[in-house]
């Protein structure tokens, strides 16, 4: 089977913005997501979700977007919602690796894979979520340090004597 590209398609991170994962644990996660989503599709009983795999394996790199589920229960819900809506997602649980506060080792659920969906099928729900800009590692971060601006560069002088 010949399939097209579609540029329209896109996979999803839905990650949980209530863990303390570094940014490249928070990163793995993501990564998880994406390539689970799309081996599920490319696997899956259903042949739009594999025809429409298989257009995404096409693209390259093709677009990805990585979202803010915040907390587990809110995580939760998006699955129920995407489940009753028919949308493919995978649930990525981590376990076996140690990252305080948050990671003990014991199976956690960090994130979702969605897709890979049309741009403009993509749940309503799932658009109001916000972009994923680090979660509570950041906001813990912020809390702990008084946020500073950097200080301004002097002005620079021509030999002409006007300021750039």
């Amino acid at each position: 089977m010949n399939t097209v590209p579609d540029e329209s398609l896109r996979l999803y991170a839905v990650l949980r913005g209530d863990l303390q994962m570094s940014e490249g644990k928070a990163n793995a996660q993501a990564g998880h997501a994406y390539v689970d989503a799309l081996l599920n599709s490319l696997t899956s009983e259903d042949a739009l979700s594999r025809m429409r795999a298989a257009s995404y394996a096409g693209l390259k790199p093709g677009t990805k977007i990585c979202l803010d589920g915040g907390s587990l229960s809110r995580i939760e819900m998006l699955c129920e919602r995407l489940a009753e809506a028919g949308t493919p997602h995978v649930r990525i649980v981590d376990s076996g690796h140690v990252e305080a506060p948050d990671f003990d080792g014991r199976p956690i659920l960090t994130a979702i894979g969605i897709g890979p969906l049309r741009r403009d099928e993509t749940p309503n729900f799932l658009r109001k979520l916000p972009l994923w800009t680090g979660g509570a590692r950041l906001r813990a971060q912020c809390a702990q340090t008084e946020f500073q601006l950097p200080k301004s560069t002097p002005a620079i002088r021509s030999q002409e004597g006007e300021t750039r």
